[in-house]
C-alpha cells in the first residue's frame, strides 16, 4: 500500500501521521486489495477537515469528513471508509456467487467494419466488408454488477450481459466523457 499525507493549513506531526498510518492499517486488514491511499487535511477557521481517496483493485473509493477536532474527523472518514469497503467486498462476493450459478448465456456476434476509403460518396452497390468477428458471451449479471465490471475494467467500452432480473439481453457502454449508459429492451 503507497501511503501520502498532504496538509493545508495544518502543521502534520509526527504523532497525526503515526495515528492516521495506524488507523489505515486497519483498513489494509480488513481488506487487502487496496492499492493507494492519498490522505488530506486541511484547516479553516474551527473545521478540520480529513480526505482520504483510496485505489482499491481499479475501483477509486473516496470519503471526507469534516469536525472541530481532527482526531475525530480521521476517525469519522475511516468509518465512512470501512462502510463503502464492505460495501464493496459484498458486491464482489454477490458478483462471484451469480457469476457461478447457473443461467442462460448468450452469444453476441461482434464484427468490426472496414471503413471507406476517403470516398465522399458510396456506390449503391457498396457492400461493407468485415475486418474482423468474434463471437462474445453475455453473462447473466444484475445492473449493479455490469456496472461495477465497467468500473473494474477501465478499458472496456462495452459489456454485453443477460440482465438477471429480467432476463433480457442488456449492453453498458462508456461514453466519451467517462460515463456508463445502459440500455435495455422495452417489455
Amino acid at each position: 500500500m503507497q501511503l501520502s499525507i498532504t496538509g493545508h493549513h495544518v502543521d502534520l506531526t509526527d504523532a497525526l501521521k503515526q495515528y492516521v498510518e495506524d488507523k489505515l492499517q486497519h483498513l489494509k486488514h480488513s481488506f487487502d486489495h487496496v492499492v493507494d491511499v492519498h490522505v488530506v487535511m486541511s484547516v479553516e477557521k474551527y473545521r478540520q477537515r480529513c480526505e482520504i481517496s483510496m485505489q482499491v483493485s481499479g475501483v477509486n473509493i473516496h470519503a471526507s469528513k469534516e469536525t472541530e477536532d481532527m482526531y475525530a474527523s480521521i476517525d469519522g472518514v475511516i468509518a465512512k471508509l470501512n462502510r463503502q469497503l464492505k460495501r464493496y467486498r459484498s458486491k464482489l462476493r454477490n458478483r462471484h456467487i451469480s457469476q457461478a450459478r447457473k443461467g442462460r448465456k448468450i452469444e453476441v456476434a461482434h464484427r468490426i467494419l472496414e471503413a471507406s476509403q476517403g470516398e465522399e460518396e458510396l456506390d449503391e452497390n457498396y457492400q461493407p466488408t468485415f475486418d474482423d468477428h468474434r463471437t462474445i458471451e453475455a453473462l447473466p449479471m444484475s445492473v449493479d454488477e455490469a456496472v461495477m465490471q465497467m468500473e473494474l475494467e477501465e478499458k472496456r467500452d462495452i459489456l454485453f450481459f443477460t440482465n438477471s432480473a429480467t432476463d433480457t439481453l442488456n449492453a453498458m457502454y462508456r461514453r466519451p466523457d467517462g460515463g456508463l449508459s445502459w440500455i435495455e429492451p422495452k417489455a
